[in-house]
């Protein structure tokens, strides 16, 4: 049975992905194909490069706020000087390097399974999709490192800085497609779990206290709506229940991680009777 794994994005919360594997992996379950999309995809761009489930746990909980590196050079220029260019707060720099150093620099054609690594291009409306082998009915691109497809997919608009690469323009793969489930069995996949961490907590009716927190909550209710009809592509979804995380609470993702593996082990007997279907 081919077996894949759609993961969403929406920050921190999306590393409940990580905890999902594990307890897969723990149930013997193999994973084919994957593909992911913002914080999604980190997951699944480390995993299918190959890289053990034990040492994502333990590389996965050291993201934190350092990775944020603010342009502040840029923001000076355009608060003091008045320049008119300032495409977005957040370089993305040290995010890029840290999985370029975890990948090895390596290109897409160098991962183990089949995965998709999804973007959206400004320049045309339309979602990317990096994978090393074309996929029917998308706009796919090959030639391009993990960490540069990685960089692209996490780039929430304003707060990061598009990627720019040939003639796209490049920002979060959640603006288009944040739960790539068709992708995934357009991949291959005979069956796909998707996993959406984003509808839990729109649900939970967070008390809207402060502008970061209004802004998660427009985020996900965005993202929840978009979502709806990817999941009714997938054979089953799961909505782990984080709590109150916000995108960059980043003293939370271990909490989001065993989240991630409490609700796919109490969901495991439904997993395996849809994967025995």
């Amino acid at each position: 049975m081919r077996t894949g794994l759609a993961l969403a994005g929406g920050g921190v919360p999306g590393t409940t992905a990580l905890g999902v594997i594990q307890a897969l992996e723990e149930a013997d379950i193999k994973i084919t194909h994957v593909a992911g999309t913002s914080s999604g995809s980190v997951v699944a761009a480390l995993y299918a490069y190959g890289m053990a489930t034990d040492k994502l746990l333990a590389v996965v909980p050291r993201l934190n706020r350092r990775y944020l590196d603010i342009d502040w050079r840029s923001i000076f220029l355009k608060l003091v000087l008045y320049r008119p260019y300032l495409d977005g707060w957040l370089k993305g720099k040290r995010l890029f390097d840290l999985v370029a150093e975890l990948t090895e620099s390596s290109f897409l054609s160098e991962m183990k399974i089949p995965c998709g690594i999804i973007a959206t291009d400004l320049s045309s409306g339309r979602p990317i999709i990096f994978a090393k082998q074309p996929i029917d009915g998308y706009t796919t691109e090959s030639e391009i490192s993990i960490a540069e497809a990685v960089r692209a997919s996490i780039s929430i608009p304003v707060l990061f800085q598009p990627m720019r690469w040939k003639d796209y323009v490049l920002v979060d793969g959640g603006v288009t497609m944040n739960c790539p489930v068709q992708v995934v069995r357009a991949m291959g996949a005979e069956r796909v779990i998707s996993v959406d961490p984003v509808t839990p907590f729109v649900k939970q009716k967070n008390p809207l206290t402060s502008a970061l927190s209004i802004f998660n909550y427009a985020i996900n209710l965005n993202l929840q709506y978009q979502m709806q009809q990817e999941h009714s592509y997938a054979d089953l979804t799961l909505f782990p229940m984080v709590g109150p995380v916000s995108s960059f609470d980043f003293r939370k993702v271990q909490q989001c991680i065993t989240a991630g593996y409490r609700h796919a082990k109490e969901k495991l007997d439904e997993i395996k009777n849809v994967l025995s279907q």
